[in-house]
Order: C-alpha cells, then sequence, then structure tokens
C-alpha cells in the first residue's frame, strides 16, 4: 500500500478513513509550516522571529489543516460510484478508456 492508496483510498474502492485523515493533515500542517517558514526566515531573513511566533503559527497551522482535512473528508463522503468510475477511466489515460470503450461494444 503507498501513500496515495492511504490519501485517496477511493481509487482502491475503499471509505476515506481515519489513516487518509491523518495523512492528509499531517501534510497540510507541513506544508503551512513550511510556507511560513520560507516567509519568515528565508524571505525576511528572521529565523528567529519564526522560532519566536511558534506558539502562534503551530496552532494556527493545526487550525487551517484541521479545517482542510475535514473538508476533504466531508467531500470524500459524497463521492458516487459514477464518479469514481470516471475518475478510474481518467487515471487509465486515453488508450485504456478507448479499450474500455471498444470492449463496451464488442459485447
Amino acid at each position: 500500500m503507498s501513500l496515495i492508496d492511504i490519501a485517496f483510498p477511493y481509487r482502491n474502492k475503499k471509505a476515506f478513513g481515519a489513516a487518509s485523515f491523518a495523512l492528509i493533515f499531517l501534510v497540510l500542517l507541513l506544508e503551512v509550516e513550511g510556507l511560513v517558514f520560507v516567509a519568515l526566515a528565508i524571505v525576511a531573513h528572521q529565523v528567529q522571529l519564526w522560532w519566536d511566533l511558534q506558539p502562534v503559527i503551530l496552532p494556527g497551522a493545526c487550525l487551517i489543516s484541521l479545517s482542510s482535512a475535514t473538508v476533504f473528508w466531508w467531500r470524500a463522503r459524497s463521492w458516487s460510484k459514477e464518479r469514481v468510475e470516471m475518475l478510474n477511466a481518467w487515471a487509465g489515460g486515453g488508450t485504456t478508456f478507448g479499450q474500455q470503450l471498444a470492449q463496451k461494444r464488442q459485447q
């Protein structure tokens, strides 16, 4: 099982569970922290400011990540079977989709 299968379990026709939620949360948390680090430490040349503001930055990053992961989980519940099949067809590429259509017509 790969990280893609955990982050997007609908590709394997599984539910969006706690592992998927946790992975999305951690990835978003690291992205927000990294963005703030780049903004303060690299662009503004204030590494100490980034370190001093961690009591403010970390809760804010957690709030952003938690709300985004919750919205992603909420949306994942409403993915229909047709949408998953369409996404799988598009993920296979044009040739595969064309081959699937040809097989359906032969039957």
